[in-house]
């Protein structure tokens, strides 16, 4: 069956080319599994050697993992490829333990990547872990983004930094083939076992998948067909939000809130409504995914109601005629009724930093990255209106030993005169909103 058949060197040309020149310089994220071992075997017959840097991320969860990197690491060097091993260090989380495991992994692959100075990372997700993140998508009751899948080129960035292109040339071939590949290229390959592992999600759900898949109840290649028309149907969403937002005035704040004509919002039908509401609070709420259709049609509800309400980490709240959807206060600084320390903080180990996935602050001159300073919320520090006070509370501040010692100019403005023991401070932060960017889509940053 074409199914199990090894991928040919005449297919790399076809899967390949598209999103990958020969004269480019490429890395390769190479697990040392059958997908990506066919992956940076199909890249050799593609391009010279030389053009490609295979890196191998070492979580150190197991035992088996550096000798696994080991093996890739002789294979590249018997064929003349650079590799890196790139190792996952520090304390790892109790919970959440393989949404981390996969952030860190993409940070430490693009920051290799901006050091070696290459523009293009290629993964190995092919037509099964495409059904597995349509699926997925599905149970969270996501919308035509969320149900688009993965794209084949994507722009990212680790952190602060600049994006580069994340390709995924594979999505069209299903697994069975890249092991085949694999297989008939006497390729290296291992078998990770935490995918054998029902004490995780993905494990439990890509084995259902399967069952159902077997007995044609729920295909695999059904669910990539229904990313295909939700790519479709995101992208004509994403034109006629453009219109949807200029209809109701909306703009980014300075502070990094979305504000429009609430009046004008609850004019638009309720689909509209729907979908404006989801993409500004993912811009504004700094989650990972817009929230789910349900919680914003709660939200949506709320809003008819002028009550205020909270949504994906955003608090949407309408002051006399104008609604804002902002960072939810909470979220950074805890609950009012449990005072303390700020929930969300930073140290400063870098010269610009990712504040909240929100936007990128850039240090003063002469601070010191390797001392006690650290980025925290503002907080509830300054007097003058309510909801300035609240869009200010969500914006950095730079600590230095307790001290509140620069915040963002743009709060000063806001706030003026305020009286606060910031504000005699002449250093403040640099700093650059990514809303638009996340109103967009246009990087995802790790």
């Amino acid at each position: 069956m074409l199914e199990h058949q090894p991928v040919s060197a005449q297919e790399a040309e076809e899967h390949l080319r598209p999103v990958i020149s020969s004269t480019d310089r490429v890395a390769v994220a190479v697990s040392g599994g059958a997908d990506s071992m066919a992956l940076l075997w199909l890249l050799t017959c593609l391009m010279p050697a030389s053009n490609i840097l295979a890196l191998t991320v070492d979580h150190g969860l197991r035992e088996g993992s550096a000798r696994e990197a080991g093996i890739v690491a002789t294979w590249c060097r018997e064929k003349n490829i650079r590799h890196q091993t790139l190792i996952w260090e520090g304390k790892k989380p109790v919970s959440g333990l393989q949404d981390a495991a996969r952030r860190n992994r993409y940070k430490l692959l693009i920051r290799a990547c901006e050091t070696e100075q290459v523009k293009t990372l290629c993964t190995a997700h092919n037509l099964d872990d495409q059904a597995e993140t349509v699926f997925a998508r599905l149970a969270r009751a996501s919308g035509p983004a969320g149900l688009r899948g993965m794209d084949k080129a994507t722009p990212v960035a680790a952190g602060a930094g600049a994006s580069m292109l994340l390709v995924r040339p594979l999505l069209d071939l299903p697994r069975s083939r890249l092991r085949a590949t694999a297989k008939a290229q006497s390729l290296p390959f291992s078998d990770d076992p935490s995918n054998e592992d029902g004490a995780f999600e993905r494990v439990r759900r890509r084995a259902f998948l399967a069952a159902i898949d077997a007995q044609h109840l729920l295909e695999k290649k059904m669910l990539v067909h229904l990313a295909e028309k939700m790519r479709v149907t995101a992208e004509q969403q994403a034109h006629h939000l453009s219109a949807v937002m200029r209809k109701t005035g909306c703009y980014v704040h300075g502070s990094g809130a979305l504000c429009l004509t609430a009046s004008a919002f609850k004019a638009l039908e309720n689909a509209e409504k729907k979908i404006l509401l989801a993409r500004l609070v993912y811009a504004a709420g700094a989650g990972d995914y817009e929230p789910s259709q349900s919680s914003v049609a709660q939200a949506v509800d709320a809003v008819q109601r002028v009550a205020a309400t909270t949504c994906g980490g955003a608090l949407i709240r309408q002051v006399g005629e104008n609604l804002y959807v902002m960072r939810e206060p909470a979220a950074l600084l805890g609950r009012r009724d449990q005072p303390g320390v700020a929930i969300y903080q930073r140290s400063v180990r870098e010269k610009k930093i990712l504040w909240d996935n929100r936007l990128i602050v850039t240090m003063p001159e002469n601070t010191d990255l390797t001392g006690s300073a650290r980025l925290v919320p503002l907080g509830d520090s300054a007097q003058g209106p309510e909801q300035l006070r609240l869009l200010a509370s969500t914006m950095p501040a730079l600590s230095l030993d307790g001290e509140i010692i620069a915040v963002p100019a743009y709060v000063k403005n806001m706030l003026h005169p305020a009286h606060a023991p910031w504000n005699g401070q002449t250093t403040t932060l640099d700093m650059n909103l990514l809303i638009k960017e996340r109103l967009k889509r246009q990087v995802v940053r790790f």
